[in-house]
């Protein structure tokens, strides 16, 4: 009976690897077809999904934009108003009850009063630029205008024949200031001569 017992558990354990092995090569098979059944669907699938969620994203994102714009542009000024507005009469004097109360209807007024337009000031802005355009092109004609060589062809001539005249000019003038220095000095002279006779005739 031992003997058949060993052989048993030897039969037992060739057994249970054959049959582990089998099982595994059934299991491998159905594992493939599974897989080559699953994969057109999972690739459908995931085809519907992107679908449906560009679609909630394309009927969602217009909602999203307007509460965003809702926030930014409207809540959040609000309560800034109603911050600033309660902290102002949080500083009047009375007592803490009165300035309570204060603070509870400047708040409540300033968050319910609708947020004032900004002015875009289209037509300052456009004369503004305008004038920036208006001081670059004249600077630029400036400069261009400057950079070009002066030259009067009328000029020319005019100025090559005055020349030699201007020298005859400044040499008669420098002849005539020295005979006017000459005669201050001759003169100039004779007042001396006279003015010491006449102080040698006193004394």
């Amino acid at each position: 009976m031992a003997l058949f017992k060993k052989s048993a558990k030897s039969l037992d354990a060739d057994q249970i690897r054959s049959d582990a092995a089998a099982l595994a090569d059934s299991l491998a098979e159905q594992a493939e077809r599974a897989a080559e059944w699953v994969a057109p669907r999972v690739v459908r699938a995931r085809h519907s999904v992107t679908r449906v969620a560009r679609g909630a994203q394309d009927r969602l994102e217009p909602a999203y934009e307007g509460a965003r714009s809702r926030v930014v542009d409207d809540y959040l000024p609000r309560a800034q108003r109603a911050a600033a507005a309660a902290q102002a009469a949080a500083h009047t004097p009375g007592s803490v009850t009165e300035r309570a109360q204060r603070v509870a209807v400047a708040a409540r007024q300033a968050a319910v009063e609708a947020p004032q337009p900004r002015k875009s000031h289209r037509f300052l802005k456009t004369l503004g630029w305008l004038a920036v355009a208006g001081a670059a092109s004249t600077a630029a004609y400036v400069v261009w205008r400057r950079s070009q060589p002066v030259e009067d062809p009328w000029a020319e001539e005019y100025w090559a024949d005055s020349g030699s005249d201007l020298t005859e000019v400044v040499d008669e003038a420098q002849n005539e200031a020295a005979d006017v220095i000459d005669d201050a000095r001759d003169k100039a002279a004779e007042a001396a001569d006279q003015a010491a006779e006449e102080v040698a005739d006193k004394a």
